[in-house]
């Protein structure tokens, strides 16, 4: 019934009324140097109505026509002195808005009035926007620490070995969460379990977070989220050079240097440089075993844009990365020990090397009207060894997509229209088996978005692939955004999805244990779809803003590959789904300043995520069904000093069955509730700031993460049973200082 419905809905938003009259226009923003840039992503809309939409990646807007005129239009944007100019009477033509940069010291303090992440109010699909200031109020090395002051994201370590990370959307791991680089797709493959630790923080300028399916424009392996991630741009770079500093106690050193040379007006380039060391050997639980990997880790990337300041725009770059780590027992020595059973050790070293392009042709005449063209191609290597099982993976990925953007009679009736290509080319191998495949997926796709004059939008999009192994693919997608009032938004939205899995590099934790890999058939593609609904409640408390966010997500599988740990011990089965599994997924935000520099967020979630396991309906293990994260942020006038707390609670989770272990190995079925308290303090300078901060404050850590340490290579060796951090308490200290 519920799919009836979606359909339903789905034709309803294609056949909407064509009757509305708009106009069109451009925001620019000047710096100090009156160099003029586009601005993506600035709030445009009708003083006194709910009327409004946001800039497109080139800094065009379409809006609906007032009601009445005269009326006044404002556009906003953070880091911008907000604009507001009255229309008299309609203009033939695109008008231009120019925004001055908040960068004098009498406009700072406006600067920091703005929230570090919001709700977009004009979007039909539910987005957060985290913006770079929210990144700095933790240490954010890299991705997968960045999530940690929001609710909407969770990070959890896949296992107590190899230091990697993993996120989790609506409950469910990060492999259904479509994550892109400015709306190309990033991290898939061999990228799957590590790709966050590649991504240093200090590059990012936003992320957005979509829950839910997202935008059929972007593919289709989207099921529980969209996350993605806007880069530094070269010319919004007021310093040519950038650099921070990070190390904490126990050995971690990073350096993060951004050069950006400026070259004229019509070109622009951004170079990014990282280096990471982790030297330090750290067993603080005293069981032989590393707590952290050992690691070494080089990434450059380096982006170009062209603008003709006409009516073409080009953006391609390049990035190279190496990383190797090394962990298990402390004892262990590659030269002496690799291929024995001295001592276990771990080994991961991964190569890799992508480009990406975009191209752009405006028509300024036109400026609802464009054609894009977006291309990438990615190299990846990942050797690993776990004691004496081996791993030998090789990726190679083309993407190419074509966009082309128009209105139907009016700009309250926008469609895109293109054209997909994806190869990917597989080459495996573990312990004595060797696995190739290559996937050969071209697809169209068409996306419909109406905006009613007042309160209502939809966007409605279908696309179609055809996968060389498994046929043809249809994925449908709807949201929708009624403003009730001012100040409350109401969001639905439904799709599906599919992927398909790569079992050995998205379940590495499996490789930390004595478990043998069974793959009992051949492995169909994930299935699933998402429905959803939101309400956005703006108000003022304490004579200051607030909001509140309530949202609710299901997703059902229709196939999953089943990773079961439960059935026994001494195995993990991958299987096709035989039976029910979905994920209910709760959430309320709450956010406020009590008091005019400081901001408070209380987030609660609730989970329901079950699969079949060997006919059994069971809850996924290492998901907590109850979560509270709390926030505050305090500053000082003009950010001198910066306040930062943010405590973490996490209720039980189940724990795969152990009860044929032996007793001494056994574990209890439900994980142990334990908070996570982090905190910052940066002071700013005048030429650069200085952070001091410490990470897991109470010193939590799970006891006894490695089960049977004593006896790595035996039959009930495992450290793969993780619920909670293995790390201790991190005091950490940073600089970060721009050179202009």
């Amino acid at each position: 019934m519920i799919r009836i419905l979606f359909y339903i809905l789905l034709l309803l938003g294609i056949t909407g009324s064509i009757q509305a009259q708009h106009f069109s226009g451009r925001v620019l923003g000047t710096t100090t140097k009156q160099t003029k840039e586009q601005l993506p992503g600035a709030n445009v809309y009708w003083l006194g109505t709910t009327t409004g939409t946001i800039t497109d990646s080139v800094g065009i807007f379409h809006i609906p026509q007032p009601q009445v005129l005269p009326a006044k239009l404002v556009i906003s944007m953070i880091g911008y002195t907000s604009d507001t100019i009255k229309i008299n009477a309609v203009p033939a033509g695109s008008i231009e808005v120019l925004l001055k940069s908040t960068i004098s010291l009498q406009e700072v303090n406006v600067e920091s009035k703005q929230s570090t992440t919001r709700y977009s109010t004009f979007n039909p699909v539910n987005t957060e926007i985290i913006s770079s200031k929210e990144l700095l109020k933790a240490a954010c090395c890299n991705l997968s620490e960045s999530f940690s002051t929001n609710a909407s994201v969770d990070v959890a370590f896949t296992d107590a070995v190899s230091g990697a990370r993993k996120i989790q959307m609506l409950g469910l791991d990060g492999i259904y969460t479509q994550i892109l680089s400015e709306n190309m797709p990033m991290l898939r493959g061999l990228s799957a379990a590590y790709g966050l630790n590649y991504i240093p923080g200090t590059w990012i300028e936003n992320i957005m977070v979509t829950k839910g399916t997202g935008s059929v424009v972007n593919g289709y392996e989207s099921i529980s989220g969209q996350i993605n991630l806007e880069f530094l741009k070269p010319k919004e770079q007021e310093a040519p050079l950038f650099i921070n500093l990070y190390g904490n106690h126990k050995g971690r050193a990073e350096a993060n240097v951004h050069i950006a040379p400026k070259i004229n007006e019509k070109w622009g380039t951004l170079l990014f440089l990282h280096a990471s060391d982790v030297s330090l050997k750290n067993d603080m639980n005293k069981d032989s075993f590393l707590d952290m990997p050992l690691s070494r880790q080089y990434n450059v990337f380096n982006r170009w844009n062209y603008h003709n300041q006409k009516n073409f725009e080009a953006q391609f770059g390049i990035k190279a990365l190496m990383e190797t780590r090394q962990a298990g027992q402390t004892n262990f020595n590659y030269k002496n020990d690799f291929g024995t059973t001295n001592a276990y050790g771990i080994g991961i070293n991964t190569k890799a090397l992508e480009y990406f392009s975009k191209t752009g042709f405006l028509f300024p005449s036109r400026p609802y009207k464009s054609i894009g063209i977006q291309t990438s191609g990615k190299w990846q290597q990942r050797d690993m060894y776990f004691g004496l099982k081996k791993y030998a993976g090789e990726q190679k990925n083309f993407y190419a997509n074509i966009i082309y953007a128009n209105i139907i009679n009016t700009t309250n009736h926008k469609y895109k229209v293109g054209a997909s290509y994806l190869l990917d080319n597989f080459s495996e191998k573990y312990s004595d088996s060797a696995f190739a495949r290559t996937e050969s997926v071209p697809g169209i796709f068409a996306e419909y978005t109406y905006t009613h004059a007042e309160n209502f939008s939809v966007v409605a999009g279908f696309r179609a692939d055809y996968h060389n192994i498994f046929g043809i693919q249809y994925t449908p997608r709807l949201h929708m955004r009624y403003n009730a009032t001012k100040s409350t938004t109401l969001r639905i939205s439904a799709g599906r999805g599919f992927r398909t899995a790569n079992v050995f590099v998205e379940n590495q934790p499996v490789f930390a244990s004595s478990r043998k890999v069974i793959v009992t058939e051949k492995l169909n593609p994930e299935i699933a779809w998402n429905y959803g609904i939101s309400i956005n409640q703006k108000m003022r408390l304490f004579d200051n803003e607030a909001f509140l966010n309530l949202d609710f997500f299901r997703t059902d599988f229709e196939n999953q590959v089943v990773i079961d740990l439960d059935n026994d011990v001494n195995q993990v089965r991958f299987y096709n789904l035989k039976g029910k599994s979905y994920s209910n997924s709760l959430q309320l935000d709450f956010g406020f300043s009590p008091l005019k520099m400081l901001d408070v967020k209380l987030a609660y979630k609730w989970y329901d995520v079950r699969t079949t396991y060997s006919q059994q309906l069971l809850d996924r293990p290492y998901v907590p069904k109850h979560r509270v994260m709390f926030n505050a942020a305090y500053a000082t006038y003009m950010d001198i000093w910066k306040f930062d707390f943010t405590t973490n609670w996490f209720g039980q989770s189940r724990i795969p069955n152990t009860s044929m272990s032996p007793a001494e190995y056994q574990l209890p079925e439900k994980s142990k509730e334990y908070f996570l308290l982090n905190a910052q303090i940066t002071k700013k300078f005048r030429k650069f700031d200085l952070y001091l901060g410490c990470e897991n404050i109470l010193n939590y850590t799970q006891k006894n993460p490695v089960i049977a340490p004593d006896k790595p290579f035996g039959s009930n060796f495992d450290a793969s049973m993780i619920y909670a951090p293995i790390e201790g308490r991190i005091i950490y200290a940073g600089l970060r200082m721009e050179i202009k």
